[in-house]
């Protein structure tokens, strides 16, 4: 678990400075970085138009950039070792490549944005972001990567259309059909505050998170490496659009009364029901945020992991485990928790109160380890700021 007293790391920026000049030999043009996120509520909602409350974290992603020399261009993705060289410009590069996945974040971005007017490229990447923890790392890389691109290339760059662009990234390189949901975040994240998104029309409207002297959040890692380009995540967002197709109009629209008015099997009527139900969550938890009503928020949470383990179908016994220890210490200083990501793997969040965050966290350990043989990674984390480029 991350405490407050042990000597602070490099940043992930201050790293990909570093190692870009050790491997490149020059100093980087742009660094940027970019927020992982945590998703309060509001899960598998966001490609059917639906509303989330997700919140950025303070792990982050940098990309260092800087023109590329002999007509080469260098991915390098420092934390894991590995390095993919093509010639000329990555805008070049027309196809994914199977062998180097994380490549493929980068060059669908580059060719999403637009190119680089046929420059070579160098890119360095560092991450703070455990990846395949549910905490949205490869949407940190892109955004900061969009960031760091439009800087390079002198060209204005917003939010909304870097997520845009990370997001057709995923859809066209990286072969994973999400929302737009993990992008915004990441670029729009504000100190302090969840975003309470929009997903029809990206509206973002900010709520407030606790004070960290009422509650802080606790995110337990199950240890299973979740890959929703693996074809569950594009099962259910099928389901989800079979019954939108039955209804001619968007789960965001609809009601439990007109699901009884299609004829869909039972597996996609579970899965429309916990959308249906996941939007009308949201709402509810950004009421209780407003109201400060912290037991009642934490309900709304436990209500969500019930959903999305029995109808939605993505969690797994780890993340139950997690949970439903953490129900267990209700009135004992946890408010409530829920898996959090697109499932298969990744994550719990867990809102507790600070003074008991420690035996929380020890106890949810111990659990996890007397039934899994191995002790969980746990961090605090807190709502932050979203892309930046750093001086």
């Amino acid at each position: 678990m991350t405490r407050s007293n042990e000597p602070e790391a490099p940043s992930a920026a201050d790293r990909a400075r570093v190692a870009f000049r050790r491997r490149f030999g020059a100093e980087p043009t742009q660094v940027a970085s970019a927020p992982g996120r945590v998703n309060l509520i509001g899960e598998h909602v966001d490609y059917t138009q639906g509303i989330v409350l997700p919140f950025a974290i303070d792990p982050r992603a940098a990309i260092a950039i800087g023109p590329g020399i002999d007509h080469r261009s260098v991915f390098v993705a420092e934390d894991l070792a590995i390095s993919v060289e093509y010639s000329g410009a990555p805008i070049s590069v027309a196809d994914p490549s199977p062998d180097h996945r994380f490549a493929n974040h980068l060059l669908g971005v580059i060719h999403a944005s637009g190119g680089t007017s046929e420059r070579p490229l160098n890119l360095l990447v560092t991450s703070d972001i455990p990846i395949g923890a549910g905490l949205s790392s490869s949407a940190a890389v892109e955004v900061s990567l969009g960031a760091a691109l439009a800087a390079f290339m002198g060209r204005p760059a917003d939010p909304h259309t870097l997520a845009k662009h990370a997001q057709t990234a995923e859809h066209d390189f990286v072969g994973t059909p999400c929302g737009i949901m993990d992008m915004l975040i990441s670029a729009a994240g504000i100190a302090g505050s969840a975003l309470r998104i929009d997903c029809r029309d990206l509206r973002l409207t900010p709520v407030a998170m606790p004070s960290p002297k009422e509650a802080v959040v606790l995110i337990v890692d199950s240890g299973v490496t979740h890959r929703l380009s693996d074809g569950g995540y594009a099962d259910r967002r099928d389901s989800c659009e079979r019954v939108q197709s039955m209804l001619a109009g968007s789960l965001r629209d609809a009601s439990l009364e007109s699901l009884s008015d299609v004829e869909i099997s039972e597996r996609d009527r579970k899965r429309a029901t916990h959308v249906i139900e996941e939007n009308a969550r949201v709402n509810a938890a950004v009421a209780a945020l407003e109201a400060g009503d912290l037991p009642v928020l934490g309900e709304i949470l436990l209500d969500g992991h019930r959903s999305l383990r029995d109808l939605f179908e993505v969690s797994i016994p780890e993340l139950d485990c997690i949970v439903d220890t953490a129900a267990e210490l209700r009135g004992d200083g946890c408010f409530g928790a829920r898996m959090t990501g697109g499932g298969f793997g990744g994550s719990a969040i867990l809102l507790v109160a600070p003074t008991a965050a420690e035996t929380v966290r020890r106890t949810v350990e111990q659990r996890f380890a007397a039934i899994y043989g191995r002790t969980p990674t746990s961090m605090m984390v807190q709502a932050c700021e979203g892309v930046r480029l750093e001086s």
